[in-house]
Formats: structure tokens, sequence, C-alpha cells
């Protein structure tokens, strides 16, 4: 069983070695979410055999993945969020391919939250929007047949157009990686009205800090944990009230580093800290 509130990082299959994952134990953390799973660990007998070899990595520094952030190719990460996730017509098709086989690999290793940035969702009184909706709605009962959740990671689309997307595909397998930091980052809903409106979705936090764009048409910058605009803190407290108890997701987008390491090794030990306000029985 997953421990309440796990203490966890976001880690890309490339960068893993087992000197990382020393030093995060060492650190404190408990679980994880990984993310890039391309295919060195999805394909064939040398996909199985890498695959094996990470879990048991994993394993010996008594770090759980409980999450996988899905990954494509070629994808283009921009304020407007049109070129990324499964919102794009034209590479669609190949990515929902890409996500089904990344939620088999996930499921051979009981993992059962499923993240994606879904991307910018379309005026919804058009015949793209419809199919788009078919598509998430096909994708959603995938991972309900294979025993996961779908995540929408949040980013550039409001609690709003989220509230009816959710609606419209119909599925209570669907909810909200929740990142306070993205909303800023995007000029989106205040982190805290978000969660009013769509708590009951959330089932993974991304701990993550950030402050909203200084221009239009810019994207905003990411912070480290504590030191941003998201109040999370207050956030974390709001979710917990609520009944919040599923795993924290520290992001700290980086290159792998000293600056890096000492964030997250920062941001752990801060949120061990903060659980214990929160749930002292935790």
């Amino acid at each position: 069983m997953t421990q309440t509130l796990c203490i966890g990082t976001l880690l890309r299959l490339p960068e893993i070695t087992p000197e990382r994952l020393q030093f995060l134990r060492q650190a404190g953390l408990e679980c994880c979410q990984l993310a890039r799973v391309g295919e060195d660990w999805l394909h064939g007998s040398q996909g199985a055999d890498n695959s094996a070899a990470l879990m048991r990595l994993l394993a010996d520094n008594a770090i759980r993945p409980v999450s996988v952030f899905l990954s494509f190719p070629a994808q283009r990460f921009t304020a407007d969020g049109g070129g990324f996730g499964l919102t794009p017509p034209q590479p669609r098709a190949g990515r929902i391919v890409s996500a089904c086989r990344q939620m088999l690999w996930a499921g051979k290793y009981h993992i059962k939250f499923i993240t994606c940035h879904v991307g910018k969702m379309p005026a919804s009184d058009g015949n793209e929007y419809e199919q788009l909706i078919d598509d998430l709605r096909q994708l959603a009962r995938f991972a309900n047949e294979n025993g996961q959740r779908f995540l929408f990671e949040t980013g550039p689309e409001s609690a709003a157009e989220l509230q009816k997307t959710f609606n419209d595909i119909g599925m209570d397998n669907v909810g909200v990686n929740f990142d306070p930091a993205n909303l800023l980052i995007y000029n989106q809903d205040d982190p805290s009205d978000f969660l009013k409106l769509l708590a009951e979705r959330v089932a993974v936090v991304h701990c993550k800090d950030g402050r909203r764009p200084e221009k239009a048409g810019e994207m905003g910058k990411e912070t480290p944990l504590g030191e941003g605009d998201t109040r999370f803190a207050a956030l974390m407290a709001q979710l917990v009230g609520g009944g919040f108890r599923g795993p924290l997701i520290i992001e700290r987008e980086l290159p792998l580093g000293p600056e890096q390491q000492r964030d997250v090794a920062e941001a752990i030990g801060w949120l061990k800290q903060l659980r214990q306000e929160l749930l002292p029985q935790a």
C-alpha cells in the first residue's frame, strides 16, 4: 500500500542512475513519477530487460513508482498550449497508440496514475472538440480497463474548461494531476480558486512553485518550492482538509546538477514537515 501523502519526484527514465537514486533515498524520497518511457523500455526483450533492471533499482532504494507521465516525441511547449499533448489533430492517433503502450507498461508494475499534458482544448461548439472528446473517452476507457486513472496535468486549461471536458467525457476515472505552478506559468486560474471547483478530481499533486508571466503572450517562471506565488502550504491545507491523501510529486525543471539536487532535497524536507503539520498520524 502506498503511504499517505507519499513524497516523490518526477524521474525521466534516461536520466536515472544508481547514484542519483541513492542520493534521493538518503534525502528521504518515498515514491516517484516516471516519465519518458520510450522504446528502450517498451519494445521487445531488451525493453523487458531494461524495465526489470529499472524496477530492481527502484526497489533497492525503497522508491515506489506510483505514476507515469506520458511522453510523446516532437512536442513543443508554448504559451498557448497548442503544440503538445493530445489536442493537435495531426499527431493524435500516433500519440494515443503510444499512450496505450505506456499504460500497458505501467500496468505491469501496478502503477495506477497516468498523467498527461493533454493540451489546450479547442472551442467546445465545433466538430473538432467533439472528436477530441470521443478520442479522450476511448483513452479513459482503456485506462479504466487497465485499472488506472487518466489525469490531466494542469496547464493552459481553466478550471471551467476542465470541468466541462470531464463532464463531456463522462468517465469517473478521469481526474487531475494538480500543478499549481503551471496555472500561474500559463496565466490561468488562481490555484486556490481552481481547487474550489475541482479539488475532488485531484489524484496527484506536482509540488512546484512559480510566478505569472510579466508580459502577455509569454510564459511565467518556475521557482523553488515555497519561493513562488502559489501559496503552496495553504493549497495543501485546502486539499488535505478536503480529504486528499495522494502522492506529492516534486517537479523541479532544471538540468540535472547540484542546483536541481539541492532544490529537490530541500523540498523533500519541507514537504515532510508540512505533512507532519497537516496529518500528524501520517
